[in-house]
């Protein structure tokens, strides 16, 4: 069976890697969002609103789903902060015994 190492660097990394993803995304939408919403000045029609009104359902899903992303990230940088204070107790723990 091999063994599997992770770092707490590696985990912070990933945390970051992860915000960074999220955050274009977040931009990107917010980009989209903002010229569907010019349209409305030069398309005015039964499509033009049809168009809109499910662009807003994805873009509601989407943060939904940012805020989940965010929520793991914040999950890997808490275990990262618990495992970080668990070593430390250990270790302080540890020397206690000498």
């Amino acid at each position: 069976m091999e063994e599997l190492k992770i770092s707490l660097s590696e985990v912070s990394n990933t945390a970051t890697q992860i915000r960074n993803c999220n955050s274009s995304l977040d931009d990107i939408l917010s980009y989209v969002n903002r010229k569907m919403n010019d349209l409305n000045s030069i398309w005015l029609s039964d499509g033009q609103e049809m168009l809109l009104s499910r662009f807003q359902k994805f873009a509601t899903r989407f943060i939904d789903e940012s805020e989940v992303i965010e929520s793991y990230a914040r999950f890997l940088d808490n275990t990262v902060a618990d495992y970080d204070s668990l070593e430390s107790t250990i270790v302080a723990n540890a020397s206690n015994f000498d």
